[in-house]
């Protein structure tokens, strides 16, 4: 066993355990080039969705974390790619376009930071995800958190179906194509939203 299979298998368990998660839609994705992004609502986000979801994840993570050798040594073992947040950074983009185009899945998180606001709104996308998106010809499958994970509070993570942007493919990514290509993803997510609503509320977890 690898050492991220096996700190994945101890981290399911706990997770399993301190934040009850329960998957709507595939949990084993085809391992593939893929850009699964989730919308961010704690720092708890990218470690439940990769106990959840198989196969193995790839993400960014602020380059701070990656300050000491042996938490660096950590994360990137785990598959956590760093990133200076202050500007364009282009060798943390190049890496994600690598492993994308090595038929890896790399998950992101297109609000860019942390929603501490409503949970049923989610922040304006920033461009990363349709720039990865377009520049690798990947596939994009949206994943979304019903609330806030809580410690011992039941939620629930819908995951959606794959849908590409193959209509900006080949064009120059101008400021214009980013926000139109951006758009195309806000109306999935919406859609996603509406769904998870609808098959809550015939779960009885939303009284209607």
């Amino acid at each position: 066993m690898s050492f991220y299979g096996f700190i994945k298998g101890l981290a399911g368990w706990a997770f399993k355990l301190a934040f009850p998660t329960k998957v709507i839609g595939p949990k084993k994705l085809e391992k593939k080039k893929t850009v699964l992004a989730v919308n961010h609502l704690s720092n708890m986000d990218p470690l439940i969705v990769g106990c959840k979801l198989k196969p193995r994840l790839y993400f960014w993570g602020k380059k701070e974390l990656f300050k000491r050798k042996i938490p660096a040594w950590f994360f990137k073992k785990m598959g956590v790619i760093p990133i200076d947040r202050s500007g364009a950074d282009i060798t943390s983009i190049k890496t994600a376009l690598t492993l994308l185009k090595n038929d890896n899945i790399f998950m992101l998180f297109p609000e860019g930071t942390r929603n501490k606001g409503n949970e049923d709104e989610m922040l304006q996308l920033k461009n990363g995800l349709v720039m990865l998106a377009v520049k690798s010809q990947a596939p994009i499958r949206l994943a979304m958190f019903w609330k806030k994970p809580r410690f011992l509070k039941k939620n629930y993570l819908f995951v959606g179906e794959e849908f590409d942007l193959s209509q900006f493919y080949g064009r120059r990514l101008s400021n214009d194509i980013l926000t139109q290509a951006s758009k195309t993803v806000e109306q999935k997510f919406e859609e996603l939203h509406s769904k998870m609503k609808v098959t809550l509320t015939e779960k009885g977890v939303i009284k209607s």
